[in-house]
C-alpha cells in the first residue's frame, strides 16, 4: 500500500480540481498523496544565478507557493492523508512519467496554465502521459462532476480481443469495489451485427459472450462487485461517453504500440479523454506492473 496516487498540479483551477479527486482516490484506498509541480525554469538548469536577481526570486517564490497551496489544500480536503508535494526540474509529461514510475495512479487536469498549458491540457498530456506511464493515468476534465450521492457506477469499456483478468477490466473491478458501487461493463457493438446470432466455425464470439468473458461471473463474485454487461449499438467513441455520462469513472485499456513499451491511443481513448463528462482513467497492460518499461521486452 505505499505506491502513491500522484498528482500533477500548476495552480490552475483545472489542476485543482484534479488534486481534489487524487486526494479523494488516495483517502479511499489508503495511500499517500504525491504532488507534483514542474517547472522548466532556467534556475534549475544551472543556466543562470536567477535566485540573485529580483525576478528570480519572485519566480521562485510564486513556485513554492503552487507547491504549498496544493499541499495545503489537500490537506484541508483530507486530513487523514499522508502527503508529499514537491517541486521538480523538466518538462512536464516528462515530470510526470518519470513521477509515475512508482505510482497507484498519475492523475491530471485537463488543462494548464501558463508554460504548462502546452503540455497539461486534454490535448497532450493526457495522452502523452497515457502512452509513456507504466501507471494507470487518469485524466479529470474540467466538466468533471463531484461524487454522485444516488445511483454510482464505474464503467468499463470492453473491445473485441479483451481477456479475461486484462488489465483495465482488473482495475475497474478494483475501483467498483473500493467505491462499493456497481460496474458496468459496456461493448458497442457495429449496427451491422446481430447480438444473438451464433458464432459459426472461425467466427467472431457474440457481443454478450465477449462481455462474458471479459469480465466472468467469478471474477465479479470475488470482487463482490454487481457486474451490468450492456452492449449497446454504436461507435465506441461516440457510446462510452454517452454512458459515462453520469458515472465515477470511465476505464479504458490501452494496448502496446508494436513493437516498442509505448502505447497507442486509439480514437476512441481521444474521444473519451474530450468528451466525457467523468474522470478518464487510461489503464496500460500489466497492471499493477510487476517490471518497470525499461526491463519490458515487447514482441
Amino acid at each position: 500500500m505505499d505506491e502513491p496516487v500522484t498528482v500533477g498540479v500548476d495552480g490552475s483551477r483545472s489542476s485543482m480540481r484534479a488534486l481534489d479527486w487524487a486526494a479523494d482516490e488516495a483517502a479511499l484506498h489508503g495511500r499517500p498523496l504525491r504532488i507534483v509541480h514542474a517547472s522548466v525554469w532556467e534556475r534549475f538548469e544551472g543556466a543562470t544565478p536567477a535566485d540573485d536577481l529580483p525576478e528570480g526570486r519572485a519566480e521562485a517564490a510564486a513556485l513554492e507557493e503552487i507547491v504549498t497551496d496544493a499541499e495545503a489544500r489537500a490537506r484541508r480536503r483530507r486530513p487523514e492523508l499522508r502527503v508529499h508535494a514537491e517541486l521538480l526540474p523538466g518538462e512536464p509529461v516528462d515530470v510526470l512519467v518519470h513521477a509515475g514510475g512508482d505510482a497507484f495512479a498519475l492523475v491530471v487536469g485537463h488543462r494548464g496554465r501558463g508554460a504548462l498549458a502546452r503540455h497539461l491540457s486534454i490535448g497532450s498530456v493526457g495522452p502523452c502521459v497515457a502512452e509513456r506511464a507504466w501507471c494507470p493515468t487518469v485524466v479529470v476534465g474540467d466538466w468533471a462532476p463531484g461524487r454522485p450521492s444516488g445511483d454510482r457506477e464505474v464503467v468499463l469499456g470492453v473491445g473485441e480481443g479483451t481477456d479475461p483478468g486484462a488489465a483495465h477490466v482488473a482495475f475497474a473491478l478494483h475501483e467498483a469495489q473500493a467505491r462499493g458501487c456497481d460496474l458496468v461493463a459496456v461493448h458497442a457493438r457495429s449496427r451491422q451485427g446481430t447480438r444473438h446470432e451464433p458464432p459459426g466455425p472461425g467466427s467472431s464470439p457474440t457481443a454478450d459472450a465477449l462481455l462474458s468473458a471479459a469480465v466472468p461471473a467469478g471474477a465479479a463474485l470475488e470482487s463482490g462487485v454487481v457486474v451490468h454487461r450492456q452492449v449497446v449499438d454504436g461507435p465506441a467513441h461516440h457510446v462510452l461517453p454517452q454512458v459515462a455520462r453520469h458515472a465515477e469513472l470511465l476505464v479504458l485499456g490501452v494496448r502496446h504500440r508494436h513493437g516498442t513499451v509505448h502505447r497507442e491511443l486509439r480514437p476512441t481513448h481521444h474521444a473519451a479523454l474530450r468528451h466525457s463528462s467523468c474522470p478518464v482513467a487510461l489503464v496500460a497492460v500489466p497492471w499493477p506492473p510487476s517490471r518497470r518499461p525499461e526491463a519490458i521486452d515487447v514482441e
